[in-house]
């Protein structure tokens, strides 16, 4: 058996972590319900299923996931024998190579424009069957009727206007050899398209097409160039341009479009004309013309491939999850009582109001309220801490025990305090403050809990806010911090102004009256540095001024441009094309421009070659027009 995607095999490794967290889980509960009610009095007082279910359960989930994940992973296993069916058009390419083709009255030439929508077509068609067929004076078939439309393009790449040993233009025998190529002569749906100026030398064109449509063979027309015309240019045997055509009165050769020959011919088989300017070589309107013909299967073949079986992992996956999120059926679930064994209510009732009472009792021995303070927030001065706020009420904290309320989270938040764990504490009252967005107690922890991590910015933010209210239980607490914060920040006159703040609401706090002393001395202290820093300043201009004002040495200026001079030039930031020298160089080992070069030749030598292959064929010797 063999995986396609056997990374998500190691996911597996992953499952026994839920698995640890869930074993937790069950011990932290059962701890928890300990302290709450009697082990002998959980069946009586836990209304849920048994704890056995709840592993179920869970292995069931396991299950589901572990499933998902190797169906993920794709088995496969065996071996399939398919038969496939490639269904399409048949389609030839007809296109004129003629000198006349590269005439440049549109941009850049013709041949280039015909050659650009050629491909452009192929690739749009895509699973159709392609021929290419070059004519002039003669025509000659370059591709069979093939599926490989990298075959064409690759034809179609190396083509250039005069490949054909034979000059002219003749539509006729193009059309006549293109026929050649529909080998199944019973086939519908046979298109040929034919893209050239429409100018014909021959005039075997009227024969051609009544061929064509006894075969049955739609012929499409693209026309491309301009009704006015230019000269055809002339090229030698290297390829180079060496004026324009002349006919045999001496007259300069003047090629232009003959729509008209072209949508006779389009219309005589049933086809359509189309155009191709430079601003749109896609031929889309043809495209959208061949795909809406009927397709037909054009091969047959059997294809042999691995058997998928991420069914099965998947099914049992997605039924485990079903069944983990069934169970426990309703018959299996924990059996009512039976109603001589049920507790009265009134005894009910005794319990509840017990289980508060303990509840409460446990919640003031062992901590502190939701509300209390933590520890004194130590100032940066050596001093007492602000006051803490009132706790509230036991049956308050019996009620935060019943629901889960930040009273567990302050507890933690304290204990870490005590201890020094300083980030754990701001979590904690980070929690209880989230719970409790409104109890300013809270809010104050957590901003005891902030000094204590460096956030001055942030706790200052909440002691300003808590003591902006005069009538708060923490004001007078907060003021004092908030000097104690503004102290650390070195912002030492918003500081005195704080304690003086925290003066008004506790007139007799001998610390928030060393603070506010150390804080004024503090500000002195930086008071006489500023001054001394601008006297030092106002020294060194007045000893820079006077060193400008000293005359040089003759030379000093020549000495310093030549220690300018060789001194080293810092690096510059290397350019686009600097980089992409160094890629071609890395992956090709070569340099860019010898690596387009190499690619140039080996495209000449691929004409050439065509070139002999076509040039080998016999030609008929006779006597024509060579544009």
């Amino acid at each position: 058996m063999t995986f396609v995607n056997p990374i998500w095999l190691w996911f597996l490794f992953a499952l026994p972590l839920p698995a640890l967290v869930e074993i937790w889980c069950v011990v932290l509960d059962r701890k928890r319900m300990a302290g709450l009610v009697a082990r002998p009095l959980w069946g009586r007082v836990l209304r849920r299923p048994a704890e056995a279910w709840r592993w179920i359960r869970f292995g069931l989930l396991l299950l589901g996931a572990a499933g998902i994940l190797v169906a993920l992973a794709r088995p496969q296993y065996g071996i399939v024998r398919e038969k496939i069916e490639r269904e399409g058009v048949d389609v030839v390419l007809l296109l004129d190579t003629s000198g006349s083709m590269a005439t440049e009255d549109v941009s850049p030439n013709r041949f280039f424009l015909a050659k650009q929508a050629l491909m452009s077509l192929v690739t749009r068609l895509e699973g159709d069957r392609f021929g290419l067929v070059a004519f002039e004076g003669e025509a000659y078939p370059l591709v069979p009727l093939t599926l490989d439309a990298d075959a064409v393009g690759l034809f179609l790449e190396t083509l250039d206007p005069g490949i054909v040993p034979a000059p002219g233009s003749s539509i006729g025998v193009g059309v006549a050899k293109s026929l050649d190529l529909f080998v199944d002569k019973d086939r519908r749906n046979k298109v040929m398209v034919l893209v050239s100026d429409g100018e014909d030398l021959e005039g075997e064109v009227e024969d051609a097409v009544k061929l064509a449509k006894k075969n049955g063979v739609v012929i499409h027309t693209v026309g491309i160039g301009t009704e006015k015309g230019q000269p055809v240019p002339n090229f030698d045997r290297e390829g180079n341009r060496s004026g324009f055509k002349k006919d045999e009165d001496g007259s300069v050769v003047v090629s232009r479009l003959h729509s008209e020959t072209l949508e006779a011919i389009a219309s005589g088989t049933g086809g359509r004309y189309f155009r191709i300017t430079p601003a749109d070589t896609s031929l889309s309107q043809l495209a959208i013309v061949i795909e809406g013909l009927e397709e037909k299967a054009l091969q047959q073949e059997w294809s042999i491939r691995k058997k998928d079986w991420f069914q099965l992992p998947l099914g049992i996956g997605l039924g485990a999850i079903f069944l983990a999120l069934l169970f426990p059926f309703p018959n299996l679930r924990r059996k009512k009582m039976p109603e001589a064994a049920r507790m009265p209510m009134a005894s009910r009732a005794a319990i509840f109001l017990l289980f508060v009472l303990m509840a409460s009792r446990s919640s003031a021995q062992s901590a502190s309220s939701a509300g209390e303070a933590p520890p004194p927030v130590p100032p940066p001065p050596p001093g007492s801490s602000a006051s803490a706020p009132s706790r509230p009420s036991r049956s308050a904290q019996a009620l935060d025990e019943l629901l889960l309320r930040p009273n567990r989270r302050t507890r933690s938040g304290k204990k870490d305090f005590e201890l020094g764990n300083h980030p754990g504490a701001l979590e904690s009252f980070e929690s209880a403050a989230a719970s409790r967005p409104e109890d300013p107690a809270a809010r104050f922890n957590l901003a005891d809990a902030l000094y204590k991590n460096g956030k001055f910015d942030e706790a200052g933010a909440i002691y300003r806010s808590l003591a902006a209210d005069e009538k708060s239980p923490v004001a007078a607490a907060s003021r004092y911090n908030l000097g104690n914060s503004l102290f650390q920040k070195q912002d030492y006159s918003s500081a005195v102004k704080a304690y003086r703040d925290a003066l008004h609401a506790a007139p007799d706090d001998p610390d928030t009256k060393r603070n506010l002393e150390m804080a004024l001395r503090a500000l002195l202290k930086e008071e006489q540095q500023k001054k001394q820093d601008q006297q030092k300043d106002k020294d060194k201009k007045d000893d820079k001024k006077k060193d400008q004002q000293q005359q040089q040495k003759p030379g000093d200026d020549k000495k310093d441009d030549k220690n300018q001079k060789n001194q080293p030039k810092p690096d510059r930031p290397k350019s686009d094309e600097e980089k992409e020298q160094e890629r071609y160089q890395k992956e090709a080992g070569m340099p860019k421009e010898r690596a387009m070069q190499l690619l140039d030749a080996l495209q000449q030598n691929e004409k050439n070659e065509q070139k002999k292959i076509l040039a080998a064929r016999p030609v008929p010797k006779k006597k024509r027009k060579d544009w």
